[in-house]
């Protein structure tokens, strides 16, 4: 064979020849020895919580999401907020003029002066009885006469309160008759104004929505979790999660729940991180990097550092002495707070190189102080 085809299969030799091809065992000189920077550590056994890091998107809690649309109908006569105003519960949002509430509270009015003049009626009425001035018909009859305006009012008094009006608001409506009509759609909640869906002069019907209202004290972080990775994950794990808005800040979760159904084309499935907010700074639509903390597990661990691989392949080196390194192949799991687990191909208290890898396998592969 000729010289240039022997340069060209040893080429080739080097490129498809598995990793066996190189030393055995590795022997550093003493000059190179000294002029390397290792560090060593001992396989042993010790804890570990894998994490998980995932992209997620901030949006609002739906159970502090609230709609307002008032009972009654009317006509917006006063707009008080517009979207994105922070407003406090019991706060009023819009005033609204409504027929159907005036005629309402007038028939209340109303009920409210018969009951009235009945019980005063029924005193005086009860004290001539007791002292044989008026005959008993008569008391029973002004006793009826009461109770059935009793009952009226309470009547009304009940349909005004489905309105919506506090006690507070029924019983000033004798002091205040300019109020007659007037319905006040208030916050139930403190939070912020997200959407305003009247003008005045509109007029809105029964459970129109005219205000939403979003409590953003908590948030959800929505997630897609691989497949692949629901075996590291369970309800109730903690999660930290960060935004570009704050990014020294951590704000931190729990994943709540876990969808039913993954999704076919991605392969992942939901997870829902519930997120304290207290300094607001928090936005629904805010992009999230959040950090789930996984299954806790226990084995043989080595420091991330001390493996490097080849191929489709990890290694780690066994510390032999004198100089001597041999370059172990090891089966690990996924990486966990700079340690990586060991499943198989190395036993505890095995020294390895856990500083210094890239040089030693440099020398391992080019051969450089190599037998």
């Amino acid at each position: 064979m000729n010289k240039p085809m022997t340069m060209l299969a040893f080429v080739l030799l080097f490129i498809v020849t598995p990793v066996s091809v190189f030393a055995v065992e590795l022997q550093l000189t003493p000059a190179q020895l000294a002029n390397a920077s290792l560090e060593t550590a001992a396989v042993g056994s010790r804890e570990s919580l894998t994490q998980l890091k995932l992209n997620g998107i901030l949006t609002a809690d739906r159970r502090r999401i609230h709609h307002v649309a008032p009972v009654v109908d009317g006509l917006v006569t006063t707009l008080r907020v517009v979207a994105n105003e922070k407003v406090r519960k019991g706060q009023v949002l819009a005033q609204l003029r409504s027929h159907s509430l005036g005629q309402a509270q007038a028939g209340y009015l109303e009920a409210l002066a018969r009951f009235e003049l009945a019980e005063t009626e029924r005193t005086r009425i009860e004290g001539l009885w007791k002292d044989g001035v008026v005959a008993e018909s008569r008391w029973l009859k002004v006793d009826s006469e009461y109770k059935s305006a009793r009952a009226t009012l309470e009547a009304r008094r009940r349909l005004l309160a489905l309105a919506g009006l506090s006690d507070r608001q029924i019983r000033q409506l004798a002091k205040q008759p300019d109020r007659l009509a007037v319905f006040d759609l208030t916050s139930p909640i403190d939070g912020l104004v997200t959407g305003v869906e009247i003008e005045s002069g509109q007029l809105l019907g029964v459970g129109q929505v005219a205000f939403r209202v979003d409590d953003l004290s908590t948030l959800w972080a929505m997630v897609q979790i691989p497949v692949a990775s629901l075996p590291q994950v369970s309800v109730g794990v903690a999660a930290q999660i960060r935004v570009q808005a704050s990014p020294g800040q951590i704000y931190r979760g729990t994943l709540e729940s876990l969808g039913g159904a993954v999704e076919a084309l991605s392969q992942t499935l939901s997870g829902r991180i519930v997120l304290a907010n207290p300094d607001g700074r928090l936005l629904p639509g805010m992009y999230a990097e959040v950090t789930l903390s996984g299954m806790a597990s226990e084995g043989l661990m080595v420091p991330a550092s001390a493996v490097f691989r080849l191929g489709d392949q990890n290694y780690v080196f066994k510390v032999l002495g004198d100089g001597r390194f041999e370059p172990v192949a090891i089966e690990t799991g996924a990486e966990a707070g700079g340690w990586i687990p060991v499943i198989s191909g190395i036993t505890a208290d095995t020294n390895v190189v856990s500083s210094g890898v890239a040089e030693l396998k440099s020398h391992w592969q080019y051969g450089a102080g190599s037998e």
